[in-house]
């Protein structure tokens, strides 16, 4: 029975298929091929996009290295002059009046707070960017 239901159905089912292709083409071929012109031009500027958040990363990520370096280079001076202010703060140590070589320690110590401050500030700006051009790469 199945075997007879297939031999009568499929001349039957060969013909409408051919016709339901060809109303399905004349009706909706014309929006489908706008679509597909629509939607390649859609994947041309995700593809310029992800290369132009890919420049971004890279120079980002090229600043951030650059200020990695910044910040172990400032450390073991930032560190030396901490502790040649622990030095002179303490009395005695140093013959004659310490105060002028304390007061230039001090004054570069600030400095280098200034910049290691500078420095945070501008990676936390880098880390947000990062941020959102990953989310946007992500989508």
């Amino acid at each position: 029975m199945k075997r007879l239901g297939k031999v009568l159905a499929f001349p039957l089912w060969r013909k409408l298929r051919w016709r339901i292709e060809q109303v399905t083409e004349q009706r909706h071929g014309p929006r489908f091929d706008e679509l597909r012109r629509e939607l390649d031009g859609l994947r041309g500027e995700v593809h310029t996009l992800r290369e132009e958040l890919r420049g971004h990363v890279e120079a980002i990520t090229n600043r951030l290295d650059w200020h990695d370096n910044e910040l172990k280079l400032m450390t073991p001076i930032l560190s030396g002059l901490q502790t040649r202010v622990a030095e002179l703060e303490r009395p005695g140590v140093a013959e004659g009046d310490p105060r002028p070589a304390l007061d230039e320690v001090r004054a570069e110590h600030a400095r280098i707070r200034a910049r290691l401050t500078a420095v945070a500030k501008y990676e936390e700006r880098l880390a947000r960017v990062e941020d959102t051009l990953s989310t946007r790469l992500g989508q």
